[in-house]
């Protein structure tokens, strides 16, 4: 049997996995490397699942977050051409956490996947909600790897100056405000007297909240959280109709 083959079993088992996959089963993927990258990128796109019944309903996040562990960079384009299917609304927790963490993953490819998010973001043809997931990646990826932080802090400094879709600037003003760029205060609000900023997306007393808040910690350092962390921190958690947590 290939490793492929072998590996995609193994991610298969994770449609049955409950609430949190078996350290083993996930030392045994993992172990598979790359060759278990495409399967886990197939179950964790496989979207319509997430409003299956458990245990099926967990098993795309816990495909997502087993690709923030291998990072493969082709991860990518798929995770945010998802990103639409996977809106959501208060009553399905399952794909709030999935579309709260694709970003997270994505960015923890680090510098890698820079120049794919600065793509999605320049393109006007993309939705407004990949734009949206690509930014926030991006803030993401600067906490991983602290050398593209300067740049890339930049660009959205940059872009949000000089652009006028009002929709994409409140995407921008949200990935600075996970940054907590407090020295970037005063051009946001600029912005926002300008009428340059989409209130409805991103209030303005939002933007302050978090852009000046005095915890130290940021929200983007959500992104460093180990696997086990996520699972403690995020869930899922047990519904009624889950009968054990595993």
């Amino acid at each position: 049997m290939s490793l492929e083959t072998t590996a995609g079993n193994y991610v298969q088992q994770l449609r049955h996995a409950g609430l949190r996959p078996g350290r083993r089963l996930v030392d045994l993927i993992l172990a598979c490397g790359d060759a278990a990258a495409d399967p886990l990128i197939d179950l964790a796109t496989s979207i319509p699942l997430l409003d299956e019944k458990p245990p099926v309903a967990y098993a795309p996040i816990h495909a997502l977050r087993l690709l923030g562990e291998l990072r493969p960079l082709r991860m990518v384009e798929p995770l945010l051409k998802k990103s639409a299917d996977a809106a959501f609304d208060d009553l399905n927790h399952t794909r709030a956490i999935w579309q709260q963490e694709m970003p997270q993953m994505i960015g923890r490819s680090g510098g890698s996947a820079v120049a794919l998010l600065w793509t999605c973001v320049d393109d006007p043809n993309r939705s407004d909600i990949e734009h949206d997931m690509a930014l926030l990646a991006l803030a993401y990826a600067t906490v991983i790897d602290e050398d593209v932080r300067e740049p890339v802090v930049a660009g959205l400094h940059q872009r949000l100056m000089a652009g006028d879709n009002r929709t994409l600037n409140a995407g921008i003003v949200r990935a600075m405000a996970y940054l907590k760029l407090a020295d970037m205060y005063g051009d946001v609000m600029a912005r926002y007297r300008a009428g340059a900023v989409d209130q409805e997306s991103m209030p303005a007393a939002t933007a302050r909240q978090m852009l000046l808040a005095t915890a130290t910690s940021r929200v983007a350092d959500d992104a460093k959280l180990s696997l086990w962390e996520r699972y403690d921190e995020f869930g899922p958690f047990p519904e009624p109709e889950d009968t054990e947590y595993q």
